[in-house]
């Protein structure tokens, strides 16, 4: 029987509602609950760059944020070290005027402990065969790419095998009062399309962008600014680094080069939308952060687009400012204080890279609430679930290569996504210790695994698990490999037939934006063709 009584509620499965339901169990507040209405990292943490900031871009816009980035970055490399890519990122100036701008910032870093080095043009030339010969100012620095789904899935089940129960489709309906108290949620299970109620002492409102939707259920709104950032995703990696222009923040400024994943991310782009589930990629947009990247890297315009996407930002502001004049700081709302509301809180703004500060902010206010004090901290020190250090997972993935003749290359992606985990995975399915996305290296046993011990509901789940499909193909080949393991491990063909077409809908959303680049229409006429001819599925469409 569903258990219904909490001490603590968390609302969003983003990266800040896990490092929330994280933090909360380390602090011994086992007895908590996360609801998110899709899956872990669907929203805003999935959208997003992939760039883990370490305060490079903020320096001079946000030097608090830049602050708090620099703290972070450092402790995301220590407790989850697997996920972060190893390369790191270039700022480069190509104009006097950027260059004048580069020596103030360097001034500000300074000041507040942001690690930066100067490297020789010639030496970034060398390394980076497509940038522009003409560079003025080269600077290396922490900024990384990362994987933000396994991250935010990481803290979602390192809760979870503490003790704390995470719900996935399960959306929040309403708030139960008792007067001005919040004392519960009226909550539907999508999977199972049943309404049911929750008592709990406490809520945390980490919903993102949905968090006055939040609020709103007890009675009041909060000033939730909607930003929406659209992303490019190309089928290769122009440079080895991630690499940004060192300039104020503006529409495209960085290439994220993904070496874990022969993928690039460029972005990003900032327009206020009003419904925070406006999430379709702006192709002017694109157009535009392309044209501004191609300044220092030219190839990037030969590069093939596989797909658009969007995220959009919880920014909050109680002023008139909009878009990138909204700072990214991190807003903690005590709506006891503020609007006399009791059993309810709100974490939002932020980067994803401060996540699990705004999650030690919620839940120092949680502990003031719920035992009267404030319990120490300790998720900046304890290693996150599954967690390795680049040597062991380098370790891990030899032995992988050499036992289950996996090859080195797939066998390092596959310890980068799990790291400790990896070789548990492959113990546990061993039939199944193939390749079944040559793109993106996906090992056929994270199939069974993920439906088996991560709660995954279907195959778009199955994908922020394992990255199935997310490669140069979309899913055309790979996805019936993964459906034949899944109905070898109880799935029936309708089911599996179900969760393919769901699977191969959303994947066909962000492919039909790439289409207008022209390049994209002889995959997707095979992508059409594969579904037709193998799969039997009716032609898709974006509605």
């Amino acid at each position: 029987m569903m258990k219904n009584e909490f001490d603590v509620v968390v609302i969003g499965g983003g990266t800040t509602g896990t490092g929330v339901i994280r933090d909360l169990v380390l602090r011994g507040f086992t007895n908590s609950l996360l609801l998110e209405r899709e899956d872990l990292a669907a929203g805003t943490s999935g959208g997003c760059h992939s760039a883990l900031h370490a305060g490079s871009r903020y320096v001079i816009s946000d030097t608090q944020t830049a602050r708090e980035c620099v703290q972070e970055n450092k402790i995301y490399r220590e407790i989850v070290p697997q996920v972060i890519d190893p390369t790191d990122s270039l700022w480069v100036c190509r104009t006097d005027e950027q260059v004048a701008f580069a020596k103030e910032w360097m001034k500000v870093a300074d000041e507040i402990g942001l690690h930066y080095e100067e490297v020789p043009v010639e030496k970034v030339l060398e390394e980076e065969p497509l940038f522009v010969k003409d560079l003025k100012l080269a600077l290396k620095a922490d900024d990384v790419g990362f994987d933000p789904f396994r991250l935010c899935i990481a803290q979602a089940y390192d809760a979870k095998i503490k003790g704390a129960e995470i719900r996935t489709h399960h959306e929040v309906l309403g708030l139960l009062m008792d007067g001005k108290k919040v004392v519960g949620l009226k909550v539907l299970d999508r999977e199972e399309n049943r309404i049911y109620e929750i008592k709990t002492k406490l809520v945390i409102n980490a919903a993102g962008p949905w968090s006055s939707q939040i609020t709103e259920m007890a009675g009041f709104s909060i000033p939730m600014k909607p930003n929406r950032g659209s992303t490019a995703i190309y089928s290769m990696r122009p440079t080895k680094h991630m690499f940004c222009i060192l300039r104020y923040p503006s529409d495209g400024d960085g290439l994220v080069s993904q070496g874990f994943q022969n993928t690039a991310l460029l972005g990003t782009s900032s327009v206020d939308v009003e419904d925070p589930d406006d999430n379709e990629p702006g192709m002017d947009e694109i157009k535009l952060m392309e044209d501004s990247l191609s300044e220092v890297v030219p190839g990037i315009l030969d590069a093939r687009a596989i797909r658009m996407c969007a995220g959009v930002r919880p920014l909050y502001s109680e002023g008139q400012e909009t878009g990138r004049a909204v700072s990214r700081g991190i807003t903690l709302l005590d709506h006891e204080e503020m609007e006399g509301v009791k059993g309810l809180i709100t974490i939002t703004g932020g980067k994803y890279a401060t996540a699990r500060l705004m999650a030690e902010y919620a839940v120092d206010v949680a502990c003031e609430k719920l035992v009267g004090k404030v319990i120490p901290c300790t998720s900046d020190k304890q290693m996150i679930y599954g967690a390795s250090t680049r040597e062991e997972a380098e370790k891990d993935a030899a032995e992988i290569h050499e036992k289950y003749h996996i090859s080195l290359y797939a066998a390092h992606k596959f310890t980068a996504r799990y790291g400790k985990r990896a070789k548990e995975i492959l113990e546990d399915y061993p039939e199944h210790a193939v390749i079944i996305d040559d793109t993106v290296q996906t090992i056929g046993s994270e199939i069974p695994d993920c439906f088996e011990k991560e709660d995954v509901k279907d195959l778009c789940d199955a994908r922020r698990r394992t990255r199935l499909g997310m490669g140069q193909d979309q899913g055309v080949f790979s996805i019936y490999k993964a459906g034949g393991i899944m109905q070898e491990h109880g799935k029936t063909v309708e089911e599996v037939e179900g969760y393919m077409m769901d699977y191969l809908t959303e994947r066909w959303k962000g492919v039909y934006f790439s289409n207008q680049y022209g390049d994209q229409l002889p995959l997707t006429q095979l992508m059409q063709d594969m579904y037709v001819g193998l799969g039997s599925f009716d032609v898709l469409s974006v509605d």
